[in-house]
């Protein structure tokens, strides 16, 4: 109904200077006719009237009653036209009536109720009223309906733009109706939609429980393996070493994605055995390619908590000791997407690692909880560069600057820089040139098993040599179709 009256009284004006224009103000024979044959035509309208300036009046229906009794609803709902009401007592309904004023005369339109019938006969007689009325002259006002639901609570109340308050009463017959049609179907709805979410919620539930034994049954059966992704040192074109990934191999299945099951697991708690597998295997691994004589790196993913406990860590550290790889080559990367619970202990932790020779690298850096301020509290002294700033490199992107910052940050501080997700030959220039060089990512190579990554390991030797043979800029030795 809203709808209905809104659309109604933003159109009168423009309306009514339509008509205005068919008519001479004359009433001779056009007029006449334009009158009966414009009412007849439009449903919306009940009658049309013309007083001229002459004195003259005509109508649509000859020997109705004038305007002469019209209350005024709105005196100014343009510059030519205004709003009135057909007055009579109270127990009978009025109409609206819309007045146009030119040079000539005036032109008065009655409207048919602009009020729906469908909701008043739907379910019983006269259950709506409906009342318009203006904001500063409410005690004139066109309603449609049984006068007596006045006295009901207001149920809808609303003012239009132009000042026009409109007001909705309905009967407690109605209401009841309604009440008892309705009940019914959202009590079934209601019933619907908890089994629904009742169904959801054991569903997840279910998922967790299946995810969650099936990675114990993983880690019984030793199905983590790691993936190794080599970490260049661009300016001497040497293996810096590299970023052991957790990859998990189901029996008769292929790889899962890490997306899979790192984000549950890290919540479960069960990342801590399978890191602990992991370590085990990729030192067993990384010990076959001889680094014990070099000064090559191997990191290993961990979460806050595994730093807050150095008995969490005693098992991987053990196996480091009987291994012929001395404890400077492995270094832990800590996340920033879970919060330190006791940053005092990890703190501990973390200089108790460093005594050994173990570097503790804060991953990710800029894009989760602690920021920078972990580098502080907790003596971090060496920082991956995240994928989501390198990508900005050659692009308008404002995280560019970002990546400067974190660039200047580290160099100030005399911190060890790597950079991860480098891809392209550009990238790796712009680090290189702001002096980051310890780089990593698919321009150099993909994550890969350990029997890839070992052939890596010896295509780098030839690398190397071509460097020094023909002078090569090492970073022009790297693309992606050499790196896979």
């Amino acid at each position: 109904m809203l709808q209905q009256y809104r659309k109604q009284v933003d159109s009168f004006d423009g309306k009514l200077e339509m008509l205005s224009k068919l008519f001479l103000f004359d009433c001779m024979a056009l007029d006449r006719h334009q009158l009966k044959h414009i009412t007849y035509n439009d449903y919306a309208l009940r009658r049309l009237s013309l007083h001229n300036l002459d004195g003259s009046r005509c109508s649509s229906f000859e020997g109705a009653s004038g305007e002469d009794t019209l209350a005024p609803l709105i005196h100014a709902l343009s510059a030519r036209s205004s709003l009135w009401v057909t007055s009579g007592s109270r127990n009978e309904q009025n109409l609206l009536v819309a007045q146009w004023k030119g040079e000539k005369g005036s032109l008065y339109v009655h409207m048919e109720p602009i009020v729906t019938e469908a909701i008043r006969h739907k379910y019983c007689e006269n259950c709506v009223l409906t009342a318009i009325s203006a904001a500063n002259n409410p005690t004139i006002s066109f309603w449609r309906g049984d006068a007596a639901l006045f006295s009901q609570p207001i149920l809808f109340n609303t003012r239009l733009d132009n000042g026009i308050s409109i007001r909705v009463y309905v009967s407690d017959e109605l209401l009841s109706i309604y009440h008892n049609k309705t009940i019914l179907p959202l009590l079934l709805l209601g019933i619907g939609l908890g089994f629904i979410v009742h169904v959801v919620l054991r569903f997840f539930e279910y998922r967790k429980m299946s995810l969650h034994a099936l990675v114990e049954q993983g880690i019984l059966q030793r199905e983590f393996i790691p993936y190794y992704q080599p970490i260049v040192d661009v300016s001497t074109n040497s293996l810096y070493g590299c970023e052991m990934l957790a990859r998990w191999k189901r029996h008769g299945q292929g790889l899962i994605s890490p997306m899979e099951f790192i984000p549950y697991v890290e919540k479960s708690g069960q990342i801590l055995p399978i890191t602990e597998q992991l370590i085990e295997k990729a030192i067993g691994d990384v010990s076959k390619l001889n680094w014990g004589n070099t000064h090559q790196v191997i990191s290993v993913n961990i979460v806050p908590d595994q730093l807050e406990q150095v008995e969490v860590l005693a098992n991987s550290l053990a196996v480091l000791d009987e291994s012929p790889l001395l404890s400077s080559q492995l270094a832990f990367e800590v996340t920033e997407r879970k919060r330190f619970t006791n940053l005092a202990m990890a703190s501990q932790v973390i200089e108790t690692l460093r005594t050994q020779g173990i570097d503790v690298k804060l991953d990710d850096a800029g894009t989760g909880y602690g920021g920078f301020s972990y580098i502080q509290q907790l003596d971090i002294r060496s920082l991956k560069i995240d994928k989501m700033f390198v990508e900005t490199i050659g692009t308008a992107d404002l995280k560019l600057s970002l990546l400067d910052s974190i660039i200047a940050f580290g160099r100030e501080a005399k911190m060890e820089m790597i950079a991860e997700g480098v891809e392209t030959e550009e990238q790796s220039i712009y680090l290189a040139k702001h002096g980051v060089t310890l780089q990593q990512g698919f321009y150099f190579g993909r994550p890969m098993p350990f029997r890839d990554f070992a052939y890596y390991c010896k295509s780098m030797v030839a690398r190397q040599s071509l460097t020094k043979r023909f002078q090569i800029p090492p970073t022009v030795l790297y693309n992606t179709n050499l790196a896979d």
